[in-house]
């Protein structure tokens, strides 16, 4: 085995850094705050996040109602929690069914309390985050949580062109997301090619290019196009690989990494292969801490 030459980027000083502002705007708040969270499922992963949301919520001095049901009861508790005036914002863990009743639900929640951002009714739209020097700067705008997460490391990596406009600052850079789920792998895929990169989103039906096209009217539009390639083909390409794939058996191959790429894992099953340093410079192996830290920040901003 090689030495490694990377090193790994952990979140949890970032995260810190991100509580701190967020203790401080919830002081200031006129009134006490309450999440809730709805878990409906045996799933490991609701239920370790379920636990970070109460310890981070505790932490930052929000207060935390886990509610626990059976599938069948969550669209009514939804309902419910909606017009419930003590309750300013909703997260449910999700899967529930683990099919398309899921997204039945994520339409469900009022977009006022919706803190994850799922609601595709209207379409969402991901817009330009924050410019400026201070990489770890809350955005006023709700993001999908898993998607800001892997944003704000990268800022805090480096990556970002500060010099340009916000729809400019990733343009020398190709990225491959492996996942296009509407609740992670699609919404990082929109955020990440509106600040202008190159994104290569993978998922078992194959490989998609998500870019930004100027129109002849000088309006920047957001393009999907089918290609050819394979996984093999995106990994090699891209400077930065990111992988959400839920499975135990999936690895990307080391082998097809480019020398000095970022990699950034966001599953639990652990998506890269020991070695991964040999070849990368820099890997992130969760987000997690980051999650919550900008689940609480869509928090403040539904209440605003």
């Amino acid at each position: 085995m090689r030495t490694a030459l990377g090193e790994t980027v952990l979140p949890e000083k970032l995260a810190k850094s991100m509580y701190d502002q967020l203790s401080d705007r919830i002081r200031k708040f006129p009134k006490r705050l309450c999440l809730a969270g709805v878990l409906a499922s045996d799933d490991a992963g609701s239920h370790q996040y379920a636990e970070w949301t109460r310890d981070t919520c505790q932490t930052v001095g929000v207060d935390f109602c886990l509610i626990r049901l059976s599938p069948g009861n969550v669209a009514t508790y939804i309902k419910a929690l909606n017009v419930n005036p003590c309750i300013h914002g909703i997260i449910v863990y999700y899967p529930v069914f683990g099919d398309s009743r899921d997204e039945e639900l994520k339409n469900i929640v009022n977009h006022a309390k919706d803190v994850e951002a799922l609601n595709r009714q209207p379409s969402l739209q991901f817009p330009e985050v924050t410019e400026g020097p201070e990489q770890t700067r809350l955005a006023p705008t709700l993001v999908p949580c898993t998607a800001r997460a892997v944003e704000l490391m990268l800022r805090h990596i480096g990556i970002y062109d500060q010099r340009l406009p916000a729809k400019q600052q990733l343009r020398k850079w190709e990225i491959c997301i492996i996942n296009r789920s509407d609740v992670v792998g699609l919404p990082l895929a929109r955020l990440l090619a509106g600040q202008g990169a190159r994104i290569y989103s993978v998922d078992i039906t194959g490989v998609q290019l998500f870019h930004l096209d100027s129109t002849p009217y000088g309006v920047d539009k957001m393009q999907s196009v089918a290609t050819q390639w394979t996984l093999q083909d995106a990994v090699r390409m891209s400077g930065v690989i990111i992988s959400a794939v839920p499975h135990s058996a999936f690895k990307v191959d080391t082998k097809w990494l480019r020398s000095g790429v970022i990699c950034v894992n966001l599953s639990s099953c652990k998506n890269f292969k020991p070695d991964v340093l040999e070849i990368a410079s820099k890997f992130v192996p969760r987000v997690g801490n980051l999650t919550i830290a900008a689940l609480l920040n869509n928090l403040l901003n539904c209440v605003n």
